[in-house]
């Protein structure tokens, strides 16, 4: 039997402060340093056991952003079942910066939102004004070749 818990799986130096306030970080952020922490994987039968793959990230925060991924394996009868952890280290690391706006990129968005509601509005007019014109000529062409007796 080769179930386990994870309780606690980080990636982070000795020195690292997690209760520090962090920099510009993505909500949520100190959760994926640590997915694996509390999870508990169970093997039902025999000859059968789980693989964690995990990818590190650098981050900007002097800790690595980790992506995992566990998959139930299974093995032949005479091989012996072993939990694997499969670990990757990215080549690319992920620097988080806070970027404001400024007050006239807002002003150009609300223009540009409103420009376009409005040549789309122009358009579904023009094309119901030209359905309602052809309409209106089938209607007197259909009335001037009626004859009355």
């Amino acid at each position: 039997n080769v179930s386990h818990e994870i309780h606690s799986l980080s990636f982070a130096p000795a020195d690292y402060d997690r209760n520090k306030k962090p920099g510009p970080l993505p909500p949520n952020f100190l959760e994926s340093t640590t997915p694996m922490n509390g999870n508990v994987y169970i093997t039902h039968n025999l000859h059968e056991a789980y693989h964690h793959y995990i990818k590190l990230i650098s981050t900007n925060e002097n800790s690595f952003q980790v992506l995992q991924s566990s998959q139930l394996a299974f093995y032949s009868p005479e091989v012996t079942p072993e939990a694997k952890f499969i670990i990757d280290l990215s080549p690319i690391a992920v620097r988080y910066k806070r970027v404001s706006r400024h007050w006239y990129d807002y002003c150009t968005s609300l223009m540009a939102i409103i420009g376009g509601t409005f040549t789309v509005v122009g358009f579904f007019e023009s094309g119901i004004r030209a359905m309602a014109a052809v309409r209106r000529k089938r209607l007197s062409h259909n009335s001037k070749n009626r004859q009355v007796y």
